[in-house]
């Protein structure tokens, strides 16, 4: 299994990435790897002219952890961010992403034990990707595995996959997406990109 280093991961998680079959690929940290570092090598690679959705889920969200997806927002690359921890955060987050909580849709659910991140591909408005004007689907990237703020220091084992078939997309997302949908605590439903995840619209 492919060993990711923090001082190589820009290079190393893209290049692992592109190479695998079909898009899919297993490997592993020790613990030092962190949400921010993991966005910064990998977020460009479903990110169209119009930025992205991301899809986070964790155990808990930290202020440098809530900074770093501020700093997404701020830089105009995150457009939406839907947000599902095991603890109530509700405080926490309106506080760190009080600027942006108009595309910000948070829940909770004490079940939840494992991380995962998607990055989902927004297009811009009328944005044409072949000859005869047709659009191409969007492009996601899933990471499965844990999403840390601080190193750990633990053997931490990841999947990721990278595609446009929106099946793949539903079956990774949809566990999310139940208890994103029924049990908000910040409720954007209505936000055009939030309701196309709601609404499995890949």
């Amino acid at each position: 299994m492919p060993y990711i280093e923090p001082c190589c991961i820009d290079r190393q998680l893209p290049g692992l990435i592109k190479q695998s079959r079909a898009g899919f690929c297993f490997f592993q940290t020790s613990g030092d790897v962190s949400l921010e570092k993991l966005l910064g090598a990998v977020s460009h690679m479903a990110s169209g002219v119009g930025g992205h959705i991301l899809i986070l889920t964790v155990p808990e969200v930290d202020i440098p952890m809530l900074r770093t997806l501020a700093y997404y927002f701020r830089r105009g690359w995150t457009q939406a961010l839907l947000l599902l921890t095991r603890e109530v955060q509700t405080a926490l987050i309106e506080g760190e992403l009080a600027d942006y909580l108009a595309s910000v849709h948070y829940a909770a659910d004490p079940l939840i034990i494992d991380g995962q991140l998607a990055i989902l591909e927004v297009k811009a408005q009328g944005e044409a990707d072949t000859a005869q004007g047709e659009a191409k689907e969007a492009k996601a990237l899933i990471i499965q595995g844990a999403m840390l703020s601080q190193p750990d220091f633990s053997l931490s084992l990841y999947c990721a996959w990278l595609g446009t078939d929106p099946d793949t997309i539903r079956a990774a997302l949809d566990p999310a997406i139940a208890k994103l949908k029924t049990k908000p605590l910040i409720d954007r439903s209505q936000q055009p990109l939030v309701a196309r995840v709601l609404d499995r619209k890949f």
